[in-house]
């Protein structure tokens, strides 16, 4: 007797079949499938004849319609295909026309489902159960979805994971898992999708200690990319209603596959939801995972693209900060705190992430959807702005970035403060001319430099404020300032923004613009530093190597207050730190290793470690040293 074909089996506790015929295009016979009520005289439930599950069920794959057979009705069995169109499985796979692997405890393993042979358990989730199969016609390694048997005789499980199927065949996108073929497998209904070689998020998250802001772009650029294609694919139903777009309603690291060239994939539409569509499964059911919710789905309210647009900026949190933005012990604190939406800042916790990605993580996490993207398009041109901002800078280009109200609130304020400030030094200079008769030019020089000189004053006394103030009413030498004055003034005020005031974007501004029309050497000094707080170790060094290169004298050394050793030990420290970082986080090679290692001793000896027992950077110098010369003996 020749095995069954996997569609035609035995029903358990029957002596009757359902015979299913497979169409050989992989992608119709998912996408015509639904599940119709059967029409006048129907068995009801509780009265079938061919199996307890789902009396009142009929099928139509391809454009065969397969209706349960009453005991006396005789069953056509399909031919095989000719042995010149298909290739037919292994009989050595089946045993009593079943096929099985004796020697496994798991009922799956070694069988065969549909063209494809289970070879072993991947992952095992709260509905469903993955395998690892092999396709015997094209010889191509396959994921195996089935219906956990616990959940199969559950009718709402059941239309939820049939349409899952039904959803992502009709997806055909570079970052979505493919789904090729469906079917039912000893009364267990099951999904054949791509295989890929990778890892998903969650585990990427877990061997990466931080990544890097370019990294977390890209990745949300997929993501969007994906979600763009799901929220505006035509559907066409079997009605001859055509649907605009899925909801997703489950992003979160364990949906979302790396694949080991870099490529996302995004996976498991187990909760996905066809827009304006509401069916008895769907309607007024909460399905997602609670911590990457939206406040409108937890509220079980109408859902449409931004809730998944609210799941996607908790997921950028976490790959920004390490941490979700909401978390509690019990779900009830959870969910008050998701529908509360407060949370703390992305720049808190990670000071060196751009104000862009900010700005977009703050717009996707917004309460009102209103105030959310209004498509994934619009998540892509950002984040596409935001990688070309990164590119530009690190060529020591420029790129211009759309304007937000939000954004330059800050430097309307600051503006607002300086021009009323300006306004009082000008009425102060007006007075004082009068009184004095002062216009000479020479005059004019020591009047600004007395200003650089009440900014020292200011800084020396730690008000900050004051000092920047002071600074940027120091004039420029084409307006008639003096060289070394405006050049001291701009330097220190890019030291107070990235060191006191963590403005660190307002202080590459500076530094940058400085470096295109002077050549000081505190410049690539103070870059240095700035470039290592953003976690840009190739750029933080190669100005730090200009630094100690140059034979120039900084304008800095001009001032009493200016202090050469902590200024030279700042720099050493920051060198390490980029070496370090280098090695760390970038190239794991064994000359990156010893110039780390090399850089870590230098500072230690220039600032003394040995008798500063009480700095905290040497005590970290020391423990970074011998770390990385345990690693070095390895």
């Amino acid at each position: 007797m020749p095995p069954p074909g996997p569609f035609r089996r035995p029903i358990q506790g029957s002596g009757n079949l359902t015979k299913f015929k497979r169409t050989m295009d992989q992608d119709q016979d998912i996408t015509t499938m639904k599940t119709r009520p059967l029409g006048k005289g129907a068995t009801k439930p509780g009265q079938a004849e061919v199996g307890p599950a789902y009396p009142d069920r009929r099928f139509a794959t391809g454009s065969q319609v397969i209706l349960p057979l009453s005991p006396s009705q005789e069953i056509p069995i399909q031919p095989d295909p000719p042995t010149g169109q298909m290739p037919q499985a292994d009989p050595s796979l089946f045993a009593d026309g079943v096929p099985v692997d004796p020697f496994s405890g798991d009922p799956f393993l070694g069988r065969m489902v549909g063209n494809c042979k289970i070879l072993e358990k991947i992952n095992e989730g709260g509905s469903a159960l993955i395998y690892r199969a092999h396709n015997v016609n094209f010889g191509l390694d396959r994921v195996i979805k089935i219906l956990r048997p616990a959940l199969a005789e559950d009718a709402d499980n059941f239309e939820r994971f049939k349409q899952e199927a039904q959803l992502t065949a009709r997806l055909d996108h570079p970052n979505i898992l493919r789904v090729f073929d469906t079917g039912e497998i000893a009364r267990q209904f099951y999904i054949e999708m791509e295989y890929v070689e990778g890892q998903s998020l969650r585990t990427y998250l877990g061997n990466h200690v931080r990544l890097r802001e370019t990294d977390i772009l890209g990745i949300a650029s997929q993501i969007a990319g994906a979600l763009d294609y799901a929220h505006n694919v035509p559907i066409k139903t079997s009605d001859g209603e055509t649907i605009k777009g899925i909801l997703h309603r489950d992003i979160k690291p364990e949906n979302i596959m790396i694949t080991s060239t870099g490529t996302v994939k995004l996976m498991d539409f187990g909760a996905a939801k066809p827009m304006s569509v509401n069916t008895r499964t769907m309607q007024g059911t909460v399905v997602g995972t609670p911590h990457y919710m939206s406040p409108e789905q937890i509220n079980g309210d109408a859902l449409d693209a931004r809730s998944d647009f609210f799941s996607l900026g908790v997921l950028l949190y976490e790959l920004c900060t390490g941490r979700r933005p909401f978390e509690a012990d019990n779900l009830a604190s959870l969910l008050w705190k998701i529908d509360d939406c407060k949370f703390e800042r992305v720049r808190k916790l990670r000071a060196a992430i751009s104000p862009l990605t900010e700005e977009l993580i703050e717009k996707l996490l917004s309460k009102d959807p209103d105030h959310r993207p209004a498509t994934a398009a619009e998540i892509q041109e950002t984040l596409q702005i935001s990688l070309r901002a990164f590119r530009s800078w690190g060529s020591g280009g420029t790129a211009r970035i759309p304007f937000s109200w939000k954004r330059a609130y800050p430097t309307l304020a600051l503006c607002a403060s300086l021009i009323a400030l300006a306004l009082s030094g000008y009425t102060f200079w007006r007075g004082w001319r009068f009184m004095h008769g002062f216009s000479a030019s020479p005059e004019l020089r020591s009047y600004f430099s007395t200003i650089l000189g009440k900014g020292l004053e200011a800084e020396m006394a730690k008000d900050y404020s004051g000092a920047l103030a002071a600074y940027e009413l120091v004039p420029p030498p084409d307006k008639g300032g003096d060289h070394d004055a405006y050049l001291e003034a701009r330097l220190r005020s890019a030291a107070i923004y990235f060191r006191h005031k963590d403005q660190l974007t307002k202080a590459r501004s500076v530094l940058e613009s400085l470096r295109r029309d002077y050549d000081d050497p505190a410049i690539d000094a103070y870059l240095g530093q700035l470039y290592y707080g953003q976690a840009l170790y190739m750029e933080a060094k190669e100005r730090l190597e200009a630094y100690f290169n140059s034979t120039k004298t900084t304008v800095l050394r001009n001032s009493n207050w200016f202090n050469p050793h902590d200024f030279q030990k700042d720099a050493l420290y920051a060198y390490a730190n980029a070496l370090d970082g280098q090695y760390t986080y970038i190239e794991q090679k064994p000359e990156n290793l010893d110039a780390a290692v090399s850089a870590w001793d230098r500072f230690s000896r220039f600032a003394d470690c040995s008798t500063e027992s009480e700095d905290k950077r040497c005590r970290f110098a020391e423990k970074r040293s011998e770390e990385l010369a345990r690693l070095r003996k390895k």
